[in-house]
């Protein structure tokens, strides 16, 4: 899966779904993004180049409309319980484009 990292997301998460084969990038290391990039910046990149969005940022993220899948983790997670969810919504017969956003802590 591609996801696109909020700048706000731990290492950890990261480097455990890249360690699952997942294809992730931080929105601060897209050029056209920086560190600075708004959420609606994220968003639309994320849909352009068809990224999952995950994020921390309960705030806005926890209610954002996308046409892709927005993954919300909150901070007290592990590395191992991003990975495992993430896992969990891949085995799941859905698109999750076609629902709210998904809290990773519930699944």
């Amino acid at each position: 899966m591609k996801i696109l990292a909020d700048t706000n997301v731990p290492e950890e998460y990261v480097s455990a779904l890249r360690g699952d084969g997942h294809d992730v990038i931080y929105s601060h290391d897209v050029a056209t993004l920086g560190p600075e990039a708004t959420d609606d910046a994220i968003t639309n990149y994320a849909e352009y180049e068809d990224y999952a969005i995950l994020s921390t940022d309960v705030k806005y993220f926890g209610s954002r409309e996308a046409k892709v899948p927005v993954f919300v983790a909150p901070q007290s997670m592990s590395g191992g319980d991003v990975r495992a969810a993430i896992a969990r919504i891949e085995a799941i017969p859905f698109d999750p484009t076609q629902t709210d956003p998904l809290w990773l802590s519930g699944v």
